[in-house]
Parts: structure tokens; sequence; C-alpha cells
């Protein structure tokens, strides 16, 4: 009987061992699909990387403290990143970017919120910098304090992925639906 206990207990953390690596192969695979190489330099050319809008919904799914849905982005040539999302009130709460007075108002808002921000973006050191220009959960204006650390973070994951391809933007050009940064 005891036997028999222990080979089923074996099987058991043999699937459980090898759904774990199927899900660190998942990750590592679904990582390496997510990145933006630059586009590979000419001779005497400057080094180019395109941001498009899809890239920026996937930088900023990852950038943000709480888990967005249906991401919509709107890169324009005025140089302005408008993105429109939905998040959930429980993910906001549980995120701690709400201050106290806010956390209250909260709890009049629907399970699930619109979030929509703007931001314009430039070059300085070598490093990309974002300016929200605005940001509005349910159409009421966030805290400079809760605006500033989406910003940060969301920069902070585009300057991660430019270093690690050793690039370093020196100028940003924009078009519809495009940014290209120059290095």
């Amino acid at each position: 009987m005891q036997e028999e206990k222990s080979a089923v207990y074996t099987v058991i953390l043999g699937v459980c061992l090898l759904l774990c690596l199927l899900m660190l192969g998942n990750m590592l695979m679904g990582r390496a699909d997510t990145s933006i190489a630059p586009a590979a330099p000419e001779e005497g050319d400057a080094m180019e990387f395109h941001i498009t809008e899809d890239d920026i919904a996937s930088v900023l799914t990852e950038a943000l403290p709480f888990p967005v849905e249906d991401t919509a982005v709107k890169i324009s040539r005025d140089g302005t990143i408008a993105v429109t999302t939905a998040v959930t009130r429980q993910a906001l709460t549980e995120s701690n970017l709400v201050p106290g007075k806010l956390r209250t108002a909260l709890l009049f808002l629907p399970e699930r919120c619109k979030l929509y921000g703007a931001w314009s973006a430039a070059v300085s050191n070598g490093k990309l910098s974002l300016t929200c220009r605005t940001i509005k959960l349910e159409g009421f204006t966030l805290p400079e304090q809760t605006a500033q650390a989406l910003s940060d973070a969301f920069a902070a994951q585009w300057n991660i992925r430019m270093e690690q391809r050793d690039f370093t933007p020196q100028i940003i050009q924009w078009q519809d639906g495009e940014a290209v940064l120059l290095g």
C-alpha cells in the first residue's frame, strides 16, 4: 500500500515539474517575442530605434504596477503618445499607487475603469524621458504624484530595452503611428 502511494506521489511530482518547466519556457519565449530590435545600421548612417503603437502597448503593460486590458495607443506627429486602457478598481487599490483620498473615491467608481493618459517624449543625456500631459481615471485627473510614478516606470522600461541593445538615443522624430529614435 505504501509503495502504491509513493508511486502516485512520484507521478504527481513529475507532472508538476513538467508543467513548471513548460511555464518557464513559455515565459522565456514570450519575453523574446515582445522585444524590439533596432534597424541594422548601414555604413555611415546613424542607428535607428523604431517605436510603434503596438510596441508602446506592450511596454506599457510590462511597466504598469497593475494589469490592464483593451489598450489602445495613438502616436501623433506633434509628439503626443495617447493611451486608453481599462483597469479594474481592485487592481488599482492593490497597486498602492493611489493615495489615501483617492482610495476612498475608488469605491464609487465602476469595477472596470477607463484610464486615459497622454505623454510627450524627449531625449536628454542619451535617455528617453516622458512628461505626462494628462492622466485621467474615469474622467477624473489623477494626482501629480501618481502621474509622475507612472511616467517614470514607463520611461524606465524603454530605457532598459535600449540599454539591452546598446543603443543610446540622441534625437526623436515623430510620424503618425511611429516614433523614431536616432542614435
